[in-house]
């Protein structure tokens, strides 16, 4: 054999993947491929002659159709996605593919590697070796990089001069489990169909490869107000002005508003404030109010005189309108952020602001409010002119108010249905977020009795616990994907009987105090001693997530 598995153009990355999708033409699927080819050209020159061969390669590109045919999904995808994408096509890649010359019999190299692997009674595999049995000609290197990143559990290694593929004991059940579903899914069916090649890449086989289920049209939305935001159509058609995101906690709700914060906001990150509420959080602290403020007087005396203190309301209220006042640079947004905004009096923190939260066609405050003599002069000192021309205000069609809440949390205040009417409200299903905690491993249980279960399952399973007759605990009690941290979960193998004890102190209390705590018993049913807390961990430290009374959990080992 001796064929090139690849066009010898640049490495198959992520990095490079990203760079091929940006330069297709928004039409292209309404085009023929030379028209679309051309366009692209003027954008990445170069890519007539070598770049639409690895593109086509990758999966991207069907150039057997009369139109240019390309996978729009993968424009919906993020870095997470799109590198899962790159294990998929290279765990089910075949060569030489149609875009290959050559007379080679062609199969898939991740599948006849990890025979190869398999049939070894070490299970490993000199690459070079492989390589020039089973492909020759060129591209080793490119294909050992794709290798290299893309293609675990199978590793590489580098022993005396020469590159070692090989699997590890813990990896061979998933290896096998792979290798029998892409023999069995996806077979390599006409070899010299480019028609047959491109769908091998489809949307479908992409989530089946995985076994997941991704909402597209969702995936869509979210990409098409990024575009829309990225291309400077216009933030004021995409995101509303008076924004509240809610769901049960670990939801990602403050993960959400913070990326949409910096598709909003873009480069103009000065331009916002995030303030979190809380019981004793007033309208002296959120608008502003006079404090006593000390300073020096021009004989250099110290002394005490009252000024006007805005709080964050204010002074991205101030902001805003310096802006439209002064538009040399063009409309910006302003947003202040507000966190938990259902832990202080909503009606005592907004006083009469409330009225402007109604806002006209154009966002802008429908009604106005007078506003207070130390108000005025605030604003007329930071914007010019005089008090007077601040007799009546109202918040303008560039200041965003978002806002996070959880109906779950103790001792939040109650919103009242006109303060509500006000707000448009988004709500984050308790697995919305799932398949980007779906890779996470974590420790159960202390010394001699410890396992690693899946994160994800782990929570899925307490969840049908909490929603069982026995529980009939509310969807706002559930446990989110982020309920533990990222920074948790990816420290969670780093430290084990730290991670086991911070389990014990968010989720185990979190369930003991707050969502069962009359009724402990019907949630930790594999704990049989006194219902104490105390007690309840130490059953967790002795049989781990049995603790819950799932005896049943397929246990994964530790990577």
């Amino acid at each position: 054999m001796s064929f090139s598995p690849f066009a010898r153009f640049r490495n198959f990355n992520l990095k490079n993947l990203k760079a091929l999708l940006d330069v297709y033409p928004d039409a292209a699927k309404t085009m023929e491929w030379n028209e679309a080819a051309n366009e692209i050209e003027e954008v990445s020159a170069g890519y007539k002659r070598t770049s639409y061969q690895q593109a086509c390669q990758f999966g991207l590109e069907d150039r057997e159709s009369t139109c240019f045919r390309i996978h729009d999904y993968l424009f919906t995808f993020d870095d997470a996605n799109l590198e899962r994408y790159m294990e998929f096509w290279i765990k089910t890649y075949y060569a030489p593919n149609p875009y290959v010359k050559g007379d080679d019999p062609p199969f898939i190299i991740y599948v006849e590697m990890i025979k190869e692997i398999l049939a070894r009674p070490d299970h490993e595999v000199e690459y070079q070796d492989f390589f020039d049995r089973r492909i020759g000609g060129k591209s080793e290197d490119i294909l050992l990089n794709v290798i290299k990143y893309y293609a675990k559990p199978v590793k590489v290694k580098r022993v005396s001069e020469g590159d070692v593929l090989y699997i590890e004991d813990d990896d061979m059940e998933k290896v096998q489990k792979e290798l029998h579903y892409i023999e069995q899914e996806m077979p390599i069916g006409n070899p010299k169909s480019r028609k047959e090649f491109y769908d091998r890449y489809s949307f479908h086989n992409y989530c089946a490869f995985f076994g997941i289920e991704l909402d597209l049209e969702k995936l869509k939305k979210k990409r098409r107000v990024e575009n829309k935001i990225n291309f400077h159509t216009g933030y004021q058609s995409v995101f509303p002005r008076n924004r509240i995101i809610f769901g049960a906690p670990g939801t990602g709700k403050s993960y959400k508003l913070n990326i949409e914060k910096d598709i909003l906001l873009g480069a103009e990150q000065e331009s916002y404030e995030r303030v979190t509420f809380h019981p004793g959080y007033s309208y002296a602290n959120f608008v502003g109010t006079y404090k006593p403020v000390s300073k020096d007087n021009k004989d250099g005396e110290n002394i005490i005189k009252y000024e006007y203190i805005p709080g964050p309301f204010m002074r991205v209220y101030v902001k805003a309108l310096e802006n439209i006042r002064n538009r040399k640079n063009g409309l910006k947004p302003y947003l202040l952020l507000i966190e938990e905004i259902n832990r202080a009096n909503v009606a005592a923190a907004f006083g009469e602001i409330f009225q402007l939260l109604d806002r006209d066609g154009n966002h802008v405050s429908e009604y106005t409010i007078h506003a207070s003599e130390d108000m005025k002069k605030y604003l007329s000192d930071k914007l010019g002119g005089n008090s007077e021309d601040y007799a009546e205000i109202k918040i303008p069609d560039n200041m965003f108010i978002w806002a996070t809440m959880n109906s779950a949390d103790q001792g939040v205040f109650p919103m009242d249905t006109a303060f509500k009417r006000r707000w448009e409200f988004e709500y984050i299903g308790v697995d919305d977020g799932a398949l980007e905690v779906e890779r996470y491993i974590i420790p159960v249980g202390m010394g001699d009795s410890r396992r690693y279960v899946k994160w994800n399952e782990l929570r899925t399973r307490i969840n049908d616990i909490l929603l069982s007759d026995e529980c009939r605990a509310n969807e706002d009690k559930l446990l989110g994907p982020f309920f533990l941290s990222r920074y948790m979960l990816e420290r969670a193998l780093q430290d084990e009987d730290r991670f086991v004890e911070s389990f014990e102190s968010k989720v185990l209390m979190y369930l003991f105090e707050d969502v069962m705590k009359m009724r402990p018993a019907n949630i930790f049913k594999g704990h049989s001693g006194k219902m104490i807390f105390s007690e309840i961990c130490r059953t967790f430290e002795n049989i781990g997530e049995g603790v819950f009374g799932i005896t049943d959990m397929i246990y994964e080992r530790k990577p």
